[in-house]
């Protein structure tokens, strides 16, 4: 189980926050509060796995809250909801600490996405953002050069992305489309070869930006199906 705080000054959007996660049978809302001071407070008390944290709040600096947290809980995961798509914010926030970074006004499956991949250990940026903020051009990747660079992706590549996004070892990929672990490296280097990556995360956010993934309908595919060979 998920155990979830948010820290929303806005009665209405804490109140759809709450609900959204809420909903989840994996996810609970251990605390909701309205400003930053509150916000310590709720986290010594009630040892949330991952804090829902807007980022321009009326009594602390976002930024330094972040800091704050995590010097005092390091294993806590903070998810940054902002209306601002500055990309000097953004990276201030995951240089202090946080998982993932979305603007106030994403979807409701791709906030769970977010809260589930942070909890995991990844990171998560807003895909409206991930264009520009991993400047994923290609005149500016190293690997244009490749023979591959541009092609298009087979349906198998795309499955093998689809569980990255979802935090899949090598090992679990293999086991689930029934092949060998040779086969998937094989798959994840020419999809970096591809899309002009460096990463699984780059390699993900790249697929997002270009619009082989769609978040909002590959949590939902997932959710309502276990078997990834249909995905």
């Amino acid at each position: 189980m998920i155990r979830v705080l948010i820290i929303e000054d806005l009665p209405i959007l804490r109140f759809g926050l709450k609900t959204t996660v809420s909903q989840q049978a994996n996810m609970e809302v251990c605390g909701e509060v309205a400003s930053g001071k509150q916000g310590l407070q709720a986290i010594r008390k009630s040892k949330p796995n991952v804090v829902i944290l807007k980022i321009d709040l009326p009594d602390i600096n976002g930024i330094d809250l972040i800091i704050t947290i995590k010097k005092e809980f390091p294993d806590i995961k903070i998810v940054v909801l902002t209306q601002h798509s500055d990309e000097g914010l953004l990276k201030l926030a995951f240089n202090s600490g946080a998982s993932s970074y979305l603007l106030q006004d994403t979807e409701p499956e791709i906030l769970l996405y977010a809260i589930k991949m942070s909890y995991e250990g990844q990171c998560w940026i807003d895909p409206k953002l991930s264009r520009s903020i991993l400047d994923i051009k290609e005149e500016e990747s190293p690997l244009k050069k490749g023979k591959k660079f541009g092609e298009s992706l087979t349906s198998s590549e795309i499955k093998v992305l689809k569980m990255m996004a979802f935090g899949f070892s090598n090992e679990q990929m293999a086991e689930n489309l029934h092949v060998s672990i040779g086969t998937i490296r094989g798959y994840t280097n020419s999809l970096n070869l591809k899309l002009g990556s460096q990463n699984r995360a780059h390699a993900v956010f790249r697929a997002i930006a270009l619009g082989y993934i769609n978040c909002k309908s590959l949590f939902l595919e997932v959710s309502n199906n276990d078997n990834w060979e249909a995905v």
